[in-house]
């Protein structure tokens, strides 16, 4: 019971900086988008043809 307890405290460490690190790689996407001056439409459809969600 205590290996669990140990097992799911370290999952959710693992998930909230896998949380923080999506969240800065956002940032990122968004600075990019910026500079490159995409709009929505040209920005879906640049992640659709690299076949990347977009959310």
């Amino acid at each position: 019971m205590v290996g669990l307890k140990r097992e799911i405290k370290s999952v959710r460490a693992d998930a909230r900086e896998l949380k923080d690190q999506a969240a800065r790689w956002r940032k990122v996407c968004s600075t990019l988008r910026s500079l490159a001056g995409l709009d929505d439409g040209q920005y879906r459809n640049l992640l659709k043809a690299e076949s990347l969600p977009c959310d």
